[in-house]
């Protein structure tokens, strides 16, 4: 069976499309009680939603490059 790279290739980016919106939909349900938190909860927090960001970015400068 021959696997066409084509198809691959959309495969993959599908999924990787897929992975930067379930990460986006993490963090915005992770900002739902952000303002009730003070102090090291809320700076944990912010800690956590930074991350999820920068993620996310590296994720779509990767799915720029296979988009090229």
């Amino acid at each position: 069976m021959k696997i066409n790279l084509k198809t691959r290739k959309q495969s993959h980016i599908s999924k990787v499309r897929d992975h930067i919106f379930y990460q986006h939909m993490k963090m915005t349900r992770e900002t739902k009680g952000i303002d009730e938190l003070k102090g090291k909860e809320l700076n944990q927090k912010v800690k956590e939603l930074q991350s999820i960001s920068r993620r996310m970015k590296e994720y779509q400068k990767y799915l720029n490059l296979l988009l090229f």
